[in-house]
């Protein structure tokens, strides 16, 4: 049986992003992430974004920075629906395709509210492919955007994934949890921590 945002998306299609848009307003800010995203991309940066779902983010950081260039990877069949006509045009949409089986040079990765679904018995294997495949990619940077456990607003995003979203087993993903990934699998790379929404927060790591 389908959730119930996984059933209002299936019949509403695009029409369905102004809906999503007030909903997730309740848990994240991503015009502030965005800016987040803008400051640190470099000029003409080849990006790859990681679980990019339904584009939100990617959208709004391209209306910002359409000097970017974008490929967006997902295991969803579908992905990339809130992408406008004009930024769609800007981003290669690979769809049912894991981060291993990306190809080409990339100067950052993204990585935007993925990492808590992952089951937590296999978060290190994520991270190891993710440190493999940078290598691959020539890839220096790594921006990850995740939420903070506690209070209220995270108990909510986490009761919606549950219950709304349909993610049984979502967990969330904590910096500090994020530090121990950061020292195993990239023990060179400097890490910067920000918090443009808390309980909403983004990890930088360079190397």
């Amino acid at each position: 049986m389908l959730a119930p945002g996984q059933v209002a998306r299936k019949v509403l299609g695009r029409h369905f992003e102004p809906v999503g848009n007030v909903y997730r307003r309740v848990f994240v800010n991503l015009n502030l992430i965005a800016d987040f995203l803008d400051r640190e991309l470099p000029n003409g940066a080849k990006i790859l974004d990681i679980g990019g779902g339904d584009g939100a983010l990617i959208e709004r950081l391209l209306n910002r920075r359409p000097d970017l260039a974008v490929t967006m990877c997902d295991l969803a069949p579908s992905i990339g629906t809130f992408l406008s006509d004009v930024n769609r045009a800007r981003v290669e949409l690979l769809p049912a395709t894991d981060l291993a089986s990306v190809t080409g040079l990339y100067d950052a990765v993204t990585i935007s509210d993925v990492i808590h679904h992952v089951p937590v018995d296999q978060r290190g294997a994520f991270f190891k492919s993710l440190a493999d495949s940078c290598e691959r990619w020539a890839c220096r940077k790594i921006i990850l955007k995740d939420i903070e456990p506690g209070g209220v607003r995270a108990t909510l995003s986490l009761l919606a994934d549950r219950h709304i979203t349909g993610d049984k087993h979502v967990v969330l993903f904590s910096r500090s949890d994020f530090a121990v990934m950061a020292r195993r699998y990239f023990p060179k790379a400097q890490r910067v921590s920000a918090l443009p929404d808390w309980p909403n927060y983004c990890e930088m790591l360079t190397w």
